[in-house]
């Protein structure tokens, strides 16, 4: 401002120890207010470019339980994007369509160019509050919130009520796990859940699990990832961390 003052204009009018601009140094003013927002544009731009976005898609139960792993697990200059689905064949589906980098899914779905990971098998197991898995342990009608979806969780839970000839005629057809989970916590009734949902619900002391003897059927999870993903080796190393 002071070279431009003294080589090629006022830029400031000085009356009686007051200070204003004068019709050059508006121009100025303005001048340079333009030049900084396109300065700073340019360097969000540039940000924006530089951080790629990994996109995660699941349901909003194993978003729960592998979330928070894969956030801290991200590489350096990557950002996440989460989009949820209701059943594995949708998570499937939009892998393929490379609407999604990586998928966390249960369905037996395969693909050549799909990489298909096991991170863990879970049981199934009866929780609910105390009172009621007590009831339904002595053989008392007991009402069931049981999971109804096209899923291959779904298939997993009729399978199991199928093997061990559950008593499940009484229950609420609920389409959302999480919802499941809020009602069981409310002493609504009892559900049938693998066993990473129901560690979550056992932190609360009111829920308990079945004491009763049951044939197993394992949920079996999965990363799913395309082989020619540009982030695929990030990929592969935030899975390794999620494995159990």
């Amino acid at each position: 401002v002071k070279e431009i003052s003294n080589n090629l204009c006022e830029v400031f009018l000085r009356k009686n120890k007051k200070i204003s601009l004068t019709p050059k140094g508006r121009e100025i003013y303005q001048f340079a207010n333009q030049t900084l927002l396109a300065y700073n544009t340019l360097l969000d731009n540039l940000e924006s470019n530089f951080e790629e976005t990994i996109i995660l898609g699941s349901d909003t139960s194993y978003l729960k339980t592998y979330l928070s792993t894969i956030q801290d697990n991200l590489p350096e200059n990557r950002k996440l994007n989460v989009q949820t689905y209701s059943n594995s064949h949708q998570i499937f589906q939009a892998l393929l369509d490379e609407q999604i980098d990586l998928g966390i899914m249960s369905g037996s779905y395969t693909q050549k160019g799909v990489l298909k990971i096991p991170l863990r098998a879970d049981k199934l197991m009866i929780v609910g509050q105390k009172d009621l898995i007590k009831a339904f342990d002595k053989g008392e009608k007991t009402l069931f919130l049981l999971y109804h979806m096209t899923s291959s969780y779904h298939n997993f839970l009729k399978e199991f009520i199928k093997i061990n000839q559950l008593p499940t005629q009484h229950h609420i057809s609920i389409d959302n796990l999480s919802l499941i989970e809020h009602e069981v916590l409310k002493g609504t009734g009892i559900t049938i859940v693998s066993q990473d949902i129901a560690e979550r619900l056992l932190e609360n002391e009111s829920i308990i699990s079945s004491s009763k003897k049951f044939k197993d059927i394992l949920v079996k999870t999965y990363a799913i990832v395309k082989m020619d993903n540009k982030h695929y080796q990030d990929l592969i190393s935030i899975i390794q961390k999620l494995k159990k």
